[in-house]
């Protein structure tokens, strides 16, 4: 069922409901306005059921989204295919949540990004190492 159908079944419910609300008015028969009135909780039920299905469907088409082919893994992040260049935090990621991850930073030992939901800070390779202190024999360095 498309999200729009469920919205359309709930809409048509609640038009229902109100005609059947304004029939009733003009009833001067008690049984027959008590008929009405179950008829109308009925579609106040269908109505509500329409939009708790709504809701389920677009979780679940969330989920979906997350196990297709769109993402791609590339040590240490997710990205979407649609924006190759843009990192996906990995931790946001198994939340279900695409979240990018900001620029590179360097702190003098390593690069590193920063998840702009979640703060999670991850560790890029170690890309700048100092060069080797050469040693002499006495250990002091040349």
């Amino acid at each position: 069922m498309e999200p729009t159908t469920a919205w359309a079944i709930a809409k048509t419910a609640g038009e229902i409901s109100k005609k059947l609300y304004e029939f009733g008015k003009g009833l001067k028969d008690r049984e027959a306005k008590h008929q009405i009135d179950l008829i109308a909780d009925q579609l106040r039920e269908l109505k509500h059921s329409a939009s708790q299905l709504e809701d389920e469907n677009r979780d679940l088409r969330d989920k979906l989204r997350f196990k297709t082919a769109e993402y791609e893994f590339r040590t240490p992040f997710w990205y979407h295919n649609g924006d190759p260049e843009l990192p996906l935090c990995p931790k946001c990621f198994a939340n279900g949540i695409a979240a990018a991850m900001g620029q590179t930073s360097w702190d003098g030992t390593q690069e590193w990004r920063r998840c702009l939901v979640c703060d999670k800070a991850i560790s890029l390779r170690d890309r700048k190492q100092s060069p080797p202190i050469i040693t002499t024999d006495s250990g002091m360095p040349r």
